[in-house]
């Protein structure tokens, strides 16, 4: 299990089998997922686990730097395993995709910050906007519309 076995243990938590699965899901997912993404998963193989269960299972996962949560759009949290190394999100609004980008980007607040008698233990961003793909497609929309606009001002005259 990864060297969260390890941690639950040094810490003093039992490795349930629900915990070891949960675990094994995010681990697997490869993407971020939701707490109803989990527990679905884990129904596959324990039908009756509570998603309770699974809400708290996250909640130890996080407090113990195994899994990070975050919010990707509206209100939905998603968990994925911490990464390594740690990494930030740029969410599309238009198509939801999500993309990542590196520490190396927030050096200059990193600094900062700790210039200021401040000492950061992590930061996480989540930028919103539009991937390159629906930025392009909008924009030939726009000029579409454009196009339309001037031709029915002509038509009229």
């Amino acid at each position: 299990m990864h060297h969260a076995r390890k941690t639950l243990r040094d810490r003093g938590y039992r490795l349930t089998p629900q915990r070891n699965l949960i675990w094994e899901v995010l681990r697997g997912a490869g993407r971020h997922i939701t707490a109803e993404e989990v527990t679905a998963e884990v129904r596959k193989t324990l039908p009756d686990v509570n998603v309770s269960t699974v809400y708290r299972t996250l909640e130890l996962l996080v407090g113990l730097d195994l899994v990070v949560e975050t919010r990707l759009e509206g209100a939905a949290c998603y968990y994925e395993v911490s990464p390594e190394p740690t990494h930030h999100h740029f969410v599309c609004t238009a198509c939801g995709a999500v993309g990542h980008f590196g520490d190396e980007l927030l050096a200059p607040v990193h600094d900062e910050l700790t210039g200021r008698a401040f000492e950061v233990s992590q930061i996480q961003v989540t930028a919103f906007g539009l991937c390159e793909e629906c930025h392009d497609a909008e924009t030939r929309g726009s000029v579409r519309a454009d196009q339309a606009t001037v031709q029915t001002v002509e038509e009229h005259r």
